[in-house]
């Protein structure tokens, strides 16, 4: 199976080829000529003789962009299962069986058409899957994403990993693992509340009773214990005697002592490494709009950009621009990485509009377009 993306003025599309029938059945007819929910839409074409499928993506995110941008938690978890549950409930109605369609986490989208989050699958009679296979890629994906401090979350992540090993995994078993749980309290926290149960039954109601004066304690030293005090007052008297005799004797250097060069600090010295703007030679992207905009500063971290505040390292206030716009990173060359994530309006480098999941290497002096919003790269 081979994965690209195209895009268009209008559309994006993801396009499935590789692998499939030469001859489109008649569920794929169906399908073609019913709205189904939750279910992409799509047509077929013929390039050489081979089949590829066309999913309309406008958009939508990927699962894997959509965790990669929000944090796992039990409602939004609960809330794609819940989609996941609804899509296969759809085609069920038509007849068409789970294994007809793709569960992997970049072929799974998420959309917030009208406000609320829906989920979306492929339809894809590829011979030869395996759900549970396919279904790993989303596990692993929640076990590298959630927070292992939250013990229930982290404990219904990897349920669901070692579900999707075995092959009699279902979507159904996965529903039930993550639908309708609460978050229960923390075992620390349990412990902290009971500590403090026991220490309020072991302190007594009259603390006064508690009070020993200084004078007291003097007179309950043992005999033993004044013997060993004293000792030791003895022994540290000589040993202060000794140290200051050695620092007579042998006295430390003056600070306007000779360098002495010493090869072990110097080969323990770290490299010191040429940030990635350094190695880059671009710092930032220089806005050059006229709405009020401010100038995004490149780091070694992942920078992402959209209109949607708390949720985005660069918020542009613009109405063009998309909830989750684009983002740059650092890619495998040590250059930084532009990529579209399949916005409404689009992201433009120098007049080329990006397609999804195409990531563009940016050079100094790019004209990088967020919608309506020009940046230059410097």
């Amino acid at each position: 199976m081979e994965i690209t993306f195209k895009r268009d003025l209008s559309n994006s599309y993801m396009i499935v080829g590789g692998g499939l029938d030469a001859d489109v059945g008649y569920e794929a007819g169906m399908l073609q000529n019913n709205d189904v929910e939750h279910l992409l839409s799509f047509h077929t074409t013929r390039v050489n003789g081979a089949v590829q499928y066309w999913y309309d993506i406008t958009g939508k995110r990927t699962l894997r962009d959509f965790f990669m941008q929000e944090q796992i938690s039990f409602a939004n978890l609960q809330e794609i299962f819940r989609g996941l549950s609804m899509a296969c409930q759809a085609i069920a109605d038509y007849l068409i069986p789970q294994d007809h369609l793709l569960f992997t986490a970049d072929t799974i989208y998420v959309d917030y058409g009208d406000g609320q989050r829906r989920v979306y699958l492929c339809y894809c009679p590829l011979p030869g899957r395996k759900i549970h296979r396919e279904f790993q890629s989303v596990t692993e994906l929640l076990i590298a994403r959630v927070n292992h401090g939250e013990e229930a979350l982290r404990q219904a992540c990897y349920s669901l990993y070692e579900a999707s090993l075995s092959e009699e995994f279902s979507l159904e078993k996965a529903y039930d693992l993550v639908v309708d749980k609460e978050e229960k309290p923390q075992v620390t926290e349990i412990y902290e509340e009971r500590c403090i149960q026991i220490h309020s039954r072991m302190v007594p109601e009259d603390e006064e009773d508690l009070d020993v004066d200084e004078e007291d304690d003097e007179e309950a030293l043992t005999l033993w214990e004044q013997i060993r005090d004293w000792v030791k007052g003895k022994w540290q008297q000589a040993f202060c005697g000794i140290s200051n005799k050695r620092k007579e004797l042998f006295p430390l250097p003056s600070e306007e002592a000779d360098f002495v060069f010493d090869a072990e600090e110097v080969c323990e010295a770290k490299t010191q490494m040429l940030s990635a703007a350094a190695q880059s030679g671009i710092s930032k992207l220089l806005y050059e709009g006229h709405g009020g905009g401010q100038d995004i500063v490149l780091g070694d971290g992942m920078i992402t950009i959209g209109s949607k505040v708390g949720e985005n390292t660069v918020v542009i206030p613009s109405p063009a621009v998309s909830r989750y716009h684009a983002r740059i990173r650092l890619g495998a060359n040590g250059g930084y990485q532009l990529e579209d994530l399949n916005s409404t309006n689009g992201t433009y480098c120098n007049g080329e509009l990006l397609s999804y999941q195409e990531p563009h290497t940016l050079a100094r002096m790019d004209q990088i377009i967020f919608a309506d919003e020009p940046y230059r790269v410097v």
